[in-house]
């Protein structure tokens, strides 16, 4: 039987209790245990002894004894105890989830396994420290205030009453502590994470979470007995439950204040079908399918999670749009994760917790193209996303392109005609502080045909099996500097150059004169051997500069920076947004595996293609200015070759 079966069980019971109250016994109490201000706490019972003298408490003490929990109330801990009246079925659910939860295994941080520790297992925490405080308080004429319980969760307690349910009996001094004896008991109220194991709907969100608890060792709270083999030893370690969830929300929190809209299991089993091909890498990729598994399970619910208090400013009850975690986190500015609030919550009811609210998404109300479908650009000028190319050279490698980051000016004149480089970025039209500057390096006795740019950019977390469609932001060199002649501004041809890492025999490639093996309809689309990885080594015996790597792109379809079928033509005199290739269709996934063993899973080539001749009598120039890459996900071909850009509303993120 599933955990979250117990702990309906329990909450049901603890709902009918507290709203009906139980036949309180009809035993007295000597007076002398009330607490009346004349008793000396040091000459009175335990606070285990005197519940157990209590025979409308039978249930309780027998749910205390299963537990371990009679010798804590039999401590030196001074605790405030509210005593519920039970029935037998009421224990024995208390019981059975504390025995079940005693055989949940939980992960350790060395990959290792354990059984939950009693201070985490719910029946401790939902039931016992549910009716427990630390130290001793009593109540008086007219009392009314707030307290935190031991499970963390805060309570009403007033004259004559715990958070609403009436004393039976108060006030009753112990030698550690206070007790109150209640006429029912008190309701568990879950925090958000909690509540997802009270609902059989919400099993694969609540089994998501249960498979990614662990504990790990609170160093500031262990006690450390020496060193052994370099390593810290701990004489008492101390442990604490986590999970890597809470990152994207801390739903487990009881100060937190989180809305939580969770998948339910025909949601999950429906996303997840969908995004797990997103996440198919290449063979080498150790346990290639966990990773995809976990990857896409992390997809489903990482746009979720909804601080209510951070939405800019505003309640959620008066706001129109809600931003979810990750828009606060990455990105605020470009108003991606951002939801109408209507569309997002209109028609479900909220579950109100300790800590926020669940509401249960029964149809898949988050847009991926919100969160994690976003187009996304690639600085130009980040050094782990590209590399220059390199020449062999009597018998040397030697970079053949240099590469230098310039900086955007504030504001600039040219040819009569002025631009603020602020407004360009608020248009969107370019982004950062720099550009990179690509001049091709000369070698002397160098052919003139090898006189050129060379650059490769590796794309980032990409998806397999959707359709991207790729742009390049160029720049005009006197955006770095004023004072340049139009006669200096020239045109730049180029041509690009696109790769994707095959899953292919290396071994047959190199030896044995078989053919690679991929799958027929890549083969089919770029029928080229080019399209073979050429590694980054640079083989000189290998390797031809002139030739290039990859697949050579034909200029798309209604591009206008067209200079012949397979170069395109920078102007330089403006910033041009160039589509460089439409529909492109990623075998593999580059989700954070930008590369593995050194090989890129994407990338492309950009070389500029003048010839002598085109420099001397066409005025055109070999140096490429690159501000960023953009690369924007369709789920089908048709919506990539149909899509217009329009950067003036282009939510980017990188």
């Amino acid at each position: 039987m599933k955990t979250f079966r117990y702990i309906t069980l329990l909450a049901t019971a603890f709902l009918t209790a507290g709203t009906m109250g139980l036949v309180s016994c009809v035993d007295e109490w000597n007076d002398h245990y009330e607490g009346d201000g004349n008793v000396t706490a040091a000459d009175q019972p335990s606070l285990y002894e005197l519940i157990k003298a209590d025979a409308s408490l039978a249930e309780f003490v027998r749910v205390l004894d299963n537990t371990g929990y009679d010798k804590v109330l039999d401590g030196s801990q001074a605790l405030t105890v509210w005593a519920p009246t039970l029935t037998a079925a009421q224990a024995d659910s208390v019981i059975a989830l504390y025995r079940m939860q005693k055989q949940t295994i939980i992960t350790m941080p060395d990959g290792s396994q354990r059984y939950i520790q009693d201070k985490d297992n719910k029946a401790i925490t939902q039931f016992l420290q549910n009716h427990m405080a630390l130290y001793g308080r009593t109540v008086y004429e007219g009392y009314s205030d707030s307290l935190r319980l031991m499970n963390g969760k805060y309570v009403q307690l007033h004259e004559n009453d715990f958070n609403g349910i009436s004393f039976k009996r108060k006030n009753i001094v112990a030698n550690n502590g206070v007790l109150f004896v209640l006429n029912g008991l008190q309701p568990f109220s879950p925090s958000v994470r909690e509540s997802l194991a009270l609902d059989a709907d919400l099993d694969s969100v609540s089994s998501f979470y249960e498979l990614l608890d662990q504990y790990n060792l609170d160093e500031a709270s262990s006690v450390q007995r020496g060193i052994v083999d370099g390593r810290i030893v701990y004489a008492d370690s101390v442990l604490t439950l986590s999970n890597q969830l809470y990152q994207l929300g801390w739903i487990n929190r009881e100060d937190s204040a989180y809305l939580f809209l969770a998948p339910t299991n025909e949601v999950w089993k429906r996303e997840l079908e969908r995004f797990t091909p997103m996440f198919h890498y290449v063979a080498d990729i150790q346990n290639r399918d966990s990773v995809a598994q976990l990857n896409a399970k992390m997809a489903i619910i990482s746009g979720r999670f909804f601080n209510m208090n951070d939405q800019r400013g505003k309640t959620v009850e008066e706001s129109d749009t809600l931003t979810n975690t990750m828009y606060v986190r990455h990105k605020d500015y470009y108003g991606l994760n951002v939801f109408d609030k209507t569309a997002l919550l209109g028609s479900l009811v909220p579950w109100y917790c300790s800590n926020g609210r669940v509401y249960k998404d029964n149809e898949g109300r988050i847009d991926p193209k919100l969160t994690l479908l976003e187009p996304r650009f690639l600085s130009a000028t980040s050094p782990r996303d590209f590399q220059v190319a390199k020449l062999a050279y009597s018998g040397e490698i030697y970079p053949s392109t240099s590469a230098s980051i310039r900086t955007l000016v504030d504001t600039i004149t040219y040819d009569s005609t002025y631009y603020v480089i602020e407004q360009m970025k608020k248009e969107n039209l370019l982004r950062g502080e720099n550009y990179l500057e690509l001049s091709p390096l000369t070698y002397q006795g160098l052919s003139p045909a090898n006189i050129t740019s060379r650059a490769y950019f590796y794309l980032p977390n990409t998806f397999a099996n959707l359709y991207y469609n790729i742009y390049v932001v160029t720049v005009p060199s006197f955006f770095s500097r004023d004072g340049y002649d139009p006669t200096e501004v020239k045109p730049v041809p180029f041509q690009v150059y696109f790769h994707e890492r095959l899953e292919y025999a290396r071994e047959s490639y190199r030896g044995s004169g078989s053919r690679f093996q991929t799958d027929s309809a890549f083969l089919q689309q770029y029928p080229n051997e080019d399209l073979l990885y050429e590694t980054q080594n640079m083989d000189a015996t290998r390797y031809d500069a002139a030739k290039g790597t990859g697949h050579l792109l034909t200029v798309p379809a209604g591009e206008t920076h067209k200079y012949s079928d397979t170069e395109f033509l920078s102007s330089g005199r403006e910033v041009e947004v160039i589509c460089l290739q439409k529909a492109m269709h990623p075998h593999f996934s580059s989700y954070n595996f930008l590369s593995y063993n050194n090989e890129p899973v994407i990338r492309y080539s950009i070389a500029s293609s003048a010839s002598s001749v085109g420099m001397r009598l066409r005025g055109q120039t070999n140096v490429l200015r690159i501000n960023r890459l953009i690369y924007i996900p369709f789920e089908t071909a048709e919506e990539a070759n149909s899509f217009e850009l329009d950067l003036s509303n282009l939510k980017e993120y990188n």
